[in-house]
């Protein structure tokens, strides 16, 4: 897995066991940056950087410590202090700019570029967010057992969010898509995702986020350029709450082992990304190339930690979210829509006859189920599917007229 080490000297980046222990990492972080390990403290609190007592830090201490159980996830931000100074090579091309003579005059088109500053943004807008385990399981399942990590795979988040920033996720639900281990493409503004976005606001949630998985192919990378462009695009659309969810598969000498992340894009990533700033990659990198689309001939359009640049790491727009579980207030247990898998009648007939022993309400309370009720030609979704919803949400009885034809439907 990556993780990010952060110092007063730069930001930095390694590849360690997922299964490895904090002396595992520590040996990594030896080898790779050439530095004593006797003399580096680590920490996964920023507040290590200012400290004049970083003995005092003992959360990353124990060598034998395995890293899972220490928190630390694939793309985590690790905080090093050391007692000496150092040299850090910077992950992005260095420009020509960089190199020019003491005295050396500035052209407009470099003072243009120092305007635009690429700043990091250190908290997220989303302080947290919690997925419904049920929901959550069926994606990535779905996503290893299927799919095998092979290719790309897409949802949209339903739920709510608080006044502090916490979001909670109960539904995931999966449109058509087309994706490849580097691509992936959802379609959008189709008439099964309003009918997503009906039954989800009926029932008291609201769009909060997106989620995918990354393919097992090899990167050396968090994330690229396509999904940096796609967060800051969700997060445009449904707001500064919205949280992106990322599955992985970490391979490691002992196994593999399934990775649930969530992170945000910073707010000005997503002025850029709106603004046309940056552009298509041939190849999927960790760095994104950007361009003033009011000076597409700038050479180094944005200044990042002092040096004028073309290329950003994308790590600089990154912000990690914590992310929970819990049982939500729906069941997901019937088959999910747009998948290798068939969701149809026989499926509906044998789902209703497992849960016979339930009230009807309750039957009824899977978000995917009643995605398959609200595009059946018997079932009117304002007016009928509407009155379904009512008895959910209020845990009420079903009327005697749905029950029958939802039934008939069930035997048909």
């Amino acid at each position: 897995m990556i993780i990010r080490l952060r110092s007063r000297d730069g930001l930095e980046r390694i590849t360690v066991d997922a299964a490895g222990t904090v002396g595992t990492l520590r040996q990594q972080i030896s080898s790779d940056l050439s530095m004593p390990r006797e003399h580096v403290t680590l920490s996964k609190d920023q507040k290590l950087l200012l400290s004049k007592n970083p003995e005092q830090f003992k959360d990353l201490s124990n060598n034998k410590l395995r890293l899972k159980q220490a928190g630390v996830q694939h793309g985590d931000m690790i905080y090093m202090q050391y007692p000496f100074e150092r040299t850090v090579q910077s992950v992005v091309k260095k420009s020509v700019f960089e190199g020019r003579g003491f005295g050396a005059k500035m052209t407009v088109e470099q003072l243009i570029a120092k305007q635009t500053r690429i700043e990091r943004q250190e908290e997220p807008h989303c302080a947290s967010v919690s997925f419904d385990k049920h929901a959550a399981n069926m994606f990535q399942s779905y996503v290893q057992s299927a799919l095998a990590f092979s290719i790309k795979r897409g949802g949209i988040l339903y739920g709510n969010k608080d006044e502090e920033g916490n979001v909670t996720v109960h539904a995931i639900y999966e449109p058509p898509q087309e994706a490849s281990p580097e691509t992936l493409q959802m379609e959008r503004e189709t008439e099964e995702e309003m009918r997503a976005d009906f039954i989800a606001k009926s029932l008291g949630m609201e769009k909060v986020g997106w989620i995918f998985t990354q393919s097992s192919k090899e990167r050396d990378y968090i994330m690229n350029s396509e999904e940096i462009s796609q967060m800051a695009a969700w997060q445009d659309e449904v707001g500064e709450h919205c949280v992106t969810g990322v599955v992985s598969l970490a391979v490691s000498d002992e196994g593999s082992d399934v990775h649930f992340e969530a992170f945000q894009v910073s707010d000005q990533c997503v002025k850029l990304v709106k603004a046309g700033w940056f552009d298509v990659q041939k190849e999927p990198s960790g760095v994104s190339t950007l361009t003033n689309p009011k000076e597409p001939t700038q050479k180094q359009p944005v200044i990042v930690a002092g040096k004028d640049v073309k290329e950003v790491d994308n790590d600089y727009f990154l912000i990690p979210v914590k992310i929970m579980d819990h049982e939500g207030p729906l069941t997901a247990g019937f088959p999910i829509e747009n998948r290798l898998l068939p969701q149809g009648p026989s499926e509906f007939k044998q789902y209703m006859r497992q849960s016979s022993s339930k009230p009807y309400w309750q039957r009824l309370e899977d978000f995917h189920l009643l995605m398959y009720l609200a595009k059946q030609p018997g079932l009117d979704l304002v007016n009928d599917v509407a009155v379904l919803l009512e008895c959910i949400k209020h845990k009420a009885s079903v009327p005697e007229g749905y029950t029958l034809i939802i039934d008939s439907l069930a035997e048909s």
